[in-house]
This record gives structure tokens, sequence and C-alpha cells, in this order.
């Protein structure tokens, strides 16, 4: 118990260590969260609140016991922080990313198209059939999602932050978000 009253370096390095990859993981999963009105903001603020309240209780513990608490929170406040910051242009150059690969896929698309006379039933199929690599996954860490419609053409495209699709239109060589 003296030891997290009175943490030591070692401790709290251990604690940095575990508290960053605990809190990325939790903006991470949030930024595809999209339900009504609330994305990744609000639950980034309520943990905020949650860390603030925290850091107040531990001052009054500090005060009355001697001990350091308020390093945790002093810690995990800083890096959620950090991490909401970076984590802005971080999403765009992963959607950039994406959205750049995805335009591969399409090229490597119509070269199937050219080759056969019609658009693959799947990425998969294509890529064996052109011998080629194709990425399952996003920077973001999502799946590339490719359909066949009915109509002859295809979609490809794929789940973004905040919940919401990206297609690419190839008609129109424009994205289109889907909410």
């Amino acid at each position: 118990m003296k030891n997290i009253l009175h943490p030591k370096k070692q401790t709290l390095i251990v604690f940095s260590l575990l508290s960053f990859a605990i809190l990325t993981l939790y903006v991470r999963h949030f930024s595809f969260a999209w339900e009504f009105v609330v994305g990744v903001t609000f639950y980034i603020l309520i943990l905020l609140l949650i860390l603030l309240i925290g850091f107040l209780i531990a001052f009054k513990i500090d005060k009355k016991k001697k001990a350091k608490l308020r390093y945790y929170f002093i810690i995990s406040i800083s890096q959620l922080l950090t991490i909401w910051i970076l984590s802005i242009p971080v999403k765009k150059w992963q959607i950039e990313y994406a959205k750049k690969s995805t335009i591969n896929i399409v090229t490597s698309v119509e070269k199937f198209k050219i080759k056969y006379g019609i658009y693959p039933k799947s990425l998969s199929e294509m890529e064996q059939k052109l011998n080629l690599d194709i990425p399952d996954w996003t920077a973001l860490g999502t799946k590339y999602d490719y359909e066949l419609l009915k109509n002859g053409h295809y979609t490809i495209g794929f789940k973004s932050y905040s919940g919401y699709d990206l297609h690419y239109e190839k008609q129109n060589k424009k994205w289109i978000s889907n909410d």
C-alpha cells in the first residue's frame, strides 16, 4: 500500500505505460462510436471529468495522509489530453491513406474487368486471379468493403471514424459519406 500512496519513479513509469496503452485503446475504441450526437469527444470529456474528480479526491487524501496519489491523475489527464490532440491529425492521415489505398483497389478492379469482362465477385477472387496482394484492412484498422451491385457496378469503401462509411463513387470520382 505504501508503494501506491508514495510511488517511486519505477511505479510511476509502469503506471504511465499502462495508462498510456489503456487510454489510447479507449480513444481508438470510441473513435468509431457514433450514437445520435455522441461521438469520441463526449467519451473523452466524460473520462476527463472522472479523472478531474479523482484528482480532487486524491488531492484531499494526499493532504490528509501526506501521500502522492495525485501524480497518477496528473499523468492520466496529461496523457489523455495529448492522445486526444494527436488523434486529430492522425485520423486525418489515416483516412487519406485509406482513401488512396481504396483508389489503388479501384484501379485493380478495373483491370480485372478489362481482363475478364466482368467485375470480380469479391476482392479475394480478384486477388487470386490477378495474383495481387490487396490489403484487407485500412490504416484505420477497419476492413475494406467491396460489393458487386445488381446493376453491374460495384461499391468499395471502408468504415471511418465517428461511425460513418466512406464509399468511392467511380462514375463521379468522388467520395460519398454515409452516416
